[in-house]
């Protein structure tokens, strides 16, 4: 396997841990396993790391992307803490947001793309962020911190980023490919109709589209934008879906000869998902020349949430450098913790070098989606199209 290289001895030390703490009266210090103390305490009494076990929720309910966190990490959160750790996952931000308006949704975290931060922000659906009880912060790159959507990370804090562009098939596609014309340019994707597919995603891809037409992906004017509804309601018969949820597993199978994907969702079908599905050694990944998108999701807890104080003690577990490592070997996104980056294998980031990262120059041709009251048109756009 390339990736999702699953530290076995650890999860069965920690479990030992658990099992250590439930018959014989003591609590041990989850800094044993990434080294802290490795003294234990009373039961429910304070750890070494600062947690007050007497604080903790039996559940945290988690509201996350396909295919984004390894599930043996969540294990390991529960052994170390006695938390179980429910996840459901959502394929757009949309659905997400409207999914917390509606009010007692039962989620204590969720994972927000930047835009979708300031929304949150904007409407008081995230509550603060302590940061005394997430001490790994210090763990982040501080060039991903402090950003314009959330500026000084008041309610957020990052998870994963990474490029939007295309995943292909190298034995379908054997010169490769380096234009959006090869998803929108109705004379060449006729080649490959009902094979390929676009994000389900109200910004992605009206953005994409724009960056073809030669504007930024924040361009709102009402005469480029019916350019760009016209783009994609001429692509619309060609495509297989818009999909959001899926797309790994349709280019590992070779359902889909090439789509709009995200950087972590291609390295996913090129190394496969451990005990999900396997890898296929011909998916490629490029940004193309007219350029793509760049963010970052981030891990938010709910305004209306019960278990804050266990969200943050979830969220500091995750910022923890090794288990960082551990998940983006899993994931294939992008890390934002800079101590996690010398414990990646050499395997994937020799993946990252060729393309499922972005390198200087391809930074150059990257933009970020904003949101403000303009880009409330992508809204409206969207729905002429998904409804045409």
């Amino acid at each position: 396997m390339i990736l999702k290289q699953r530290s076995l001895a650890g999860l069965v030390l920690a479990l030992c841990m658990a099992l250590l703490a439930a018959c014989g009266g003591g609590t041990a210090s989850p800094g044993n396993e990434y080294g802290g103390g490795g003294a234990t305490t009373p039961a429910g009494g304070t750890s070494a790391e600062g947690v007050d076990r007497n604080r903790l929720s039996r559940e945290l309910y988690f509201y996350n992307w396909s295919d984004y966190i390894d599930p043996d990490l969540l294990a390991q959160f529960e052994a170390l803490y006695g938390v179980r750790v429910i996840v459901d996952t959502y394929d757009s931000n949309e659905d997400m947001i409207a999914k917390l308006r509606a009010g007692n949704s039962g989620y204590d975290v969720v994972a927000p793309s930047d835009y979708a931060v300031a929304i949150m922000a904007a409407e008081k659906l995230a509550a603060p962020l302590d940061a005394t009880l997430a001490p790994n912060l210090v763990h982040l790159d501080p060039d991903l911190l402090d950003q314009p959507f959330d500026p000084g990370n008041t309610i957020s804090v990052p998870y994963f980023y990474g490029i939007t562009g295309i995943a292909y098939n190298a034995r379908s596609f054997p010169e490769g490919i380096d234009s959006w014309a090869a998803l929108f340019d109705t004379s060449v994707i006729a080649a490959y109709r009902g094979k390929f597919s676009m994000l389900d995603d109200e910004r992605e891809t009206p953005g994409a589209a724009l960056r073809y037409l030669g504007h930024s992906l924040n361009e709102t004017d009402p005469a480029v934008l019916q350019q760009v509804e016209a783009l994609l309601i001429a692509q619309k018969p060609y495509l297989a879906a818009y999909n959001s949820a899926d797309v790994n597993r349709k280019l590992a199978s070779e359902e889909y000869v090439i789509a709009h994907a995200w950087s972590g969702s291609a390295l996913q079908a090129r190394s496969g998902l451990e005990g999900e599905f396997s890898g296929n050694p011909d998916i490629r990944f490029v940004i193309p020349r007219e350029g793509g998108m760049i963010w970052m999701d981030n891990l938010v807890i709910v305004a209306d949430s019960p278990n804050s104080y266990t969200a943050h003690v979830f969220i500091n577990f995750l910022l923890d450098p090794e288990v960082a490592a551990r998940n983006a070997e899993w994931t294939g996104f992008l890390t934002p913790n800079q101590d996690a980056l010398p414990l990646l294998s050499e395997e994937l980031q020799a993946l990252y070098a060729e393309g499922f990262a972005p390198d200087d120059e391809v930074r150059q041709r990257l933009e970020w989606a904003i949101r403000n009251e303009q880009t409330a048109v992508f809204t409206d756009l969207w729905t002429v199209v998904k409804g045409r």
